[in-house]
């Protein structure tokens, strides 16, 4: 078994047994992994490197075909200290990290999940706002998206074309879409009535209609396409508005990104934000995003 040195930072631990932790890490060169650490509980032995979100240099060996590696050393980079000042803060990178266990490829390189999550944490620790920044939640799943290669196509109206641009400089601030996750786009008010009237009509989850606003879908265009604290710092869509567009981003990842369960993450109540996902029952579950 050959030592491995990678950039880990810890999405998961759990106690094992009495003296153990299993902990499973984000690693720049390695994707997710999950190491034994030995001797881990109620040691000084890895200091504070073992705590979730701790980004830290990782030494460990593994055996062809395990599912866990050996976790020798850990030497801490940032601790992310500042996130644990913070409920809602914490909570929220929480919820970063679930996402992360859900997404991030076993064993294969993955430097832009990693720099991703990094840059998030550290956005969100320097942060003066305080609680939780829904805003910052959807940048995080539009660049996720985008890293899958699903991101929507956002920028004309699915029936006539009409521009997005062209609604914010024209529509009122009531304006509202309706975005259809099955088709990864959005129906302008003009079009409303009589192209969406198949999904009031059949309902089920590939025919949800969600409604969210132009200033939303623009700040999850700037997602796309800035840095997470650039997008920060000229987002304009309210709490609000936020709120509806992560029920659209909600939908997309179940819909089109192979994989992604239908269980909601657990985080999301302790910063207010309800999902539209129930636990999977054991038989297969029916319609569940409501129709709006």
């Amino acid at each position: 078994m050959e030592p491995k040195r990678d950039l880990a930072i810890v999405l998961r631990a759990i106690p094992f047994e009495e003296r153990h932790r299993i902990v499973s890490a984000l690693t720049e060169n390695s994707g997710l992994i999950t190491a034994l650490a030995r001797n881990a509980v109620q040691s000084r032995r890895f200091g504070g490197a073992l705590e979730p979100f701790s980004a830290s240099e990782w030494h460990y060996t593994q055996r062809p075909g395990a599912e866990l590696c050996s976790l020798s050393e850990a030497h801490i980079r940032r601790g992310y200290e500042g996130l644990r000042k913070d409920f809602e803060k914490l909570a929220l990178a929480s919820v970063f990290n679930e996402l992360m266990l859900k997404m991030a490829p076993q064993g294969e390189p993955c430097p832009d999940l990693f720099r991703l999550h990094s840059n998030a944490l550290a956005f969100l620790e320097e942060s003066q706002k305080p609680g939780a920044d829904l805003g910052l939640l959807n940048f995080y799943l539009a660049k996720l998206l985008q890293w899958n290669g699903h991101q929507p196509q956002l920028e004309l109206c699915l029936v006539c074309g009409t521009g997005l641009d062209h609604l914010l400089e024209n529509g009122s601030p009531e304006t509202t879409l309706s975005c259809l996750p099955a088709d990864a786009g959005w129906v302008c008010p003009g079009c409303r009535a009589d192209q969406t009237r198949h999904v009031r009509e059949q309902g089920g989850f590939q025919n949800s209609l969600l409604r969210v606003s132009p200033r939303a879908i623009r700040d999850f265009q700037w997602g796309l396409l800035l840095p997470i604290r650039k997008a920060a710092a000229i987002a304009q869509a309210s709490k609000q508005e936020h709120q509806e567009l992560f029920r659209f981003m909600e939908a997309l990842f179940v819909f089109h990104v192979p994989g992604f369960d239908r269980q909601p993450l657990k985080g999301l109540r302790f910063i207010g934000v309800e999902s539209n996902l129930q636990p999977t029952p054991t038989c297969q579950p029916q319609n569940l995003l409501p129709r709006a």
